[in-house]
């Protein structure tokens, strides 16, 4: 495959800090209100890094209450990202994908964390969106620039396993060793460490 001839080309050192290609920032929360609201307590994301409640499974949501907590919550704060990917989420758990999206879109367009994985994740399935792998890669690198563990750990997998090789972009082993050094550095799980380490050593195999 493309993508992974050219980084076999490549001179890499895993575990070195190499982020020369990779402009990381940290996302700024504090530019909306972060005051818990009834839609952050029915429709947190536990691993959202913007959350402010702890978070609330997909089967343990109350729906129907979260979609009314958050469209009050919304109205309220109609710029706040946070809370716009909240309604969506509960949307989109509640199977109405069509009113999902105005929100998703809004939080979208903030560039929050959370849901330029999130839309990158339901490109690549293609859930209640058209499916796109490329659409996943940009959202994915849009995600990872704020450094959301998700996407640090996610993007790279999928691109060596060749899934955005028809996307027409190439990244260089040291960005995704980038986003795995960052991905580490954020998660002490034992599993996602495991995942980080079998990352690495393909990389460093190719």
């Amino acid at each position: 495959m493309r993508a992974l001839r050219n980084l076999a080309t490549l001179t890499l050192l895993v575990g070195a800090t190499a982020d020369a290609d990779v402009a990381f920032e940290d996302y700024d929360y504090e530019r909306w209100s972060q005051a818990v609201t009834g839609c952050d307590i029915l429709a947190s994301h536990g691993r959202d890094p913007g959350h402010v409640s702890p978070g609330v499974s997909q089967s343990g949501m109350d729906k129907p209450a979260a979609i009314a907590a958050c469209q009050v919550a919304v109205a309220n704060d109609p710029d706040n990202p946070r809370l716009n990917y909240l309604l969506g989420r509960a949307y989109g758990y509640s199977g109405r994908s069509e009113d999902a999206m105005p929100y998703r879109n809004k939080a979208l367009a903030a560039d929050y964390p959370q849901s330029t994985f999130t839309f990158g994740y339901l490109h690549l399935l293609g859930l209640g969106v058209p499916k796109d792998p490329c659409l996943t890669l940009e959202y994915w690198q849009r995600s990872a620039k704020y450094k959301r563990l998700a996407a640090l750990v996610s993007l790279p997998r999928h691109y060596l396993r060749g899934d955005f090789d028809s996307c027409e972009v190439e990244l260089s082993a040291s960005t995704l060793t980038a986003y795995l050094t960052e991905a580490r550095a954020q998660s002490s799980d034992y599993y996602v460490g495991l995942l980080i380490e079998d990352l690495e050593a393909d990389l460093s195999a190719r």
